[in-house]
């Protein structure tokens, strides 16, 4: 949400529209194209919505990856465990003190939403959870993120740019690498690609981007119009 589909009041109703679909479809079978979604939200989500596109996904920010055309996640190497039930106590009680705020479970992390909470009761909780979190959990075992109305707390050392990186490391050397996302979260994706390649930012906020398109509905243009241009060669 926030790149492919609009924001949605809650997580799971950020579905992807067979609009969508369809444009992910025609954009895996481009020849000569590799379709990766790095997504926050866990492998289960992302494989009950995109399970049956050829394409790599790639949840949990880079946790949990399943390559193009396969059906086995695999799980990213030895992490620190983030101290679960302690984190979940922490939002528990932010949720108990912000109406319309709720907690999204991971495999390994959660996630605060606030999407719904009134926005100067949300504004106050995010500032003091994001400080409280900070302050709580060292920097060497999680990350804590502040999103778009979301505040999450990570496995350090797991982030969207290691996918770009993996890829290219079995691709070939003239492979240009266009990534597009909207959350502070990929601009971790965006630092990875390299000289020669492109980042797209979706919305208004500060990106190191070094393109930017207004909303979903430009991105998606943005895409299609890759589909009217087949690669040359």
């Amino acid at each position: 949400d926030g790149t492919l589909v609009p924001f949605a009041p809650t997580p799971e109703l950020a579905t992807p529209d067979d609009d969508l679909m369809q444009l992910l479809s025609a954009l895996a079978a481009r020849p000569r194209t590799m379709l990766h979604l790095v997504s926050g939200r866990q492998h289960s989500v992302l494989e009950s919505w995109l399970g049956l596109l050829p394409v790599g996904l790639h949840a949990e920010h880079g946790l949990w990856s399943r390559q193009p055309g396969g059906l086995a996640w695999e799980r990213a190497g030895a992490l620190r465990p983030v101290p679960y039930d302690e984190v979940l106590a922490l939002f528990r009680q932010f949720t108990e003190l912000t109406p319309g705020s709720q907690i999204e479970r991971k495999s390994a992390g959660l996630a605060w939403h606030f999407r719904l909470a009134p926005p100067d009761v949300a504004r106050r909780s995010a500032d003091a959870l994001f400080d409280e979190a900070r302050r709580r959990f060292p920097s060497d075992i999680v990350d804590v993120l502040r999103g778009e109305k979301v505040i999450e707390i990570r496995p350090a050392g797991i982030h969207k740019g290691l996918i770009v990186t993996r890829l290219l490391a079995d691709a070939a050397p003239d492979t240009l690498v266009l990534a597009v996302g909207d959350d502070a979260t990929d601009e971790d994706m965006f630092a990875a690609v390299p000289p020669g390649g492109l980042s797209v930012h979706v919305g208004p906020r500060v990106s190191s981007a070094s393109l930017r398109l207004a909303d979903v509905a430009a991105c998606r243009a943005f895409l299609r119009g890759i589909l009217n241009h087949p690669p040359s060669g």
